[in-house]
């Protein structure tokens, strides 16, 4: 995949994508995040400014069996709003699919969300692609341009706490 040197980040999609990516919002609203499987993540967190109860559902980049973990990606970059609210206060609560838990989390360094994308990228070159498109980010499709993308695309981690 060979794309422009420079990164073009979004801060928040746009148009019809916008709607799209609300689609797993509201099913978990409709307590239906079964529907999902563990595709996507519905993540509770609170307002870094406002203190309120926010609740973002984002797309798991990949669920570690072997550690239990989902990571997460911010496509937008790290100013997005959950992003920016998870560094400020740890998440209060994850669900994928039914299952609810308090979640320990942890902050995915570069080269590690690196690794991680290239894998994701592996599994649904597609989708990965057209993300990649659709949230306006980009790299020349070498193992450090990934690691440089990914320095401003920051994973979090999720597991459990008794694990």
């Amino acid at each position: 995949m060979r794309l422009p040197d420079r990164f073009s980040f979004r801060q928040k999609p746009r148009g019809v994508f916008r709607h799209v990516l609300h689609v797993p919002d509201h099913l978990y609203s409709l307590h239906l995040g079964r529907l999902l499987g563990d595709r996507f993540l519905l993540l509770t967190h609170r307002g870094r400014r406002s203190g309120l109860v926010r609740r973002t559902t984002v797309e798991v980049v990949e669920h570690d069996r072997s550690t239990g973990e989902y990571i997460v990606c911010s496509g937008t970059g790290p100013r997005a709003d959950w992003y920016l609210n998870l560094k400020a206060a740890p998440a209060l609560e994850v669900q994928v699919g039914a299952h609810r838990w308090v979640p320990r989390q942890r902050f995915l360094d570069a080269a590690e969300a690196a690794r991680r994308f290239a894998d994701y990228e592996h599994d649904h070159p597609g989708t990965a692609r057209r993300l990649l498109e659709l949230m306006g980010n980009s790299y020349d499709g070498t193992d450090s341009g990934r690691v440089a993308m990914m320095a401003h695309m920051p994973m979090v981690a999720f597991g459990e706490r008794d694990r």
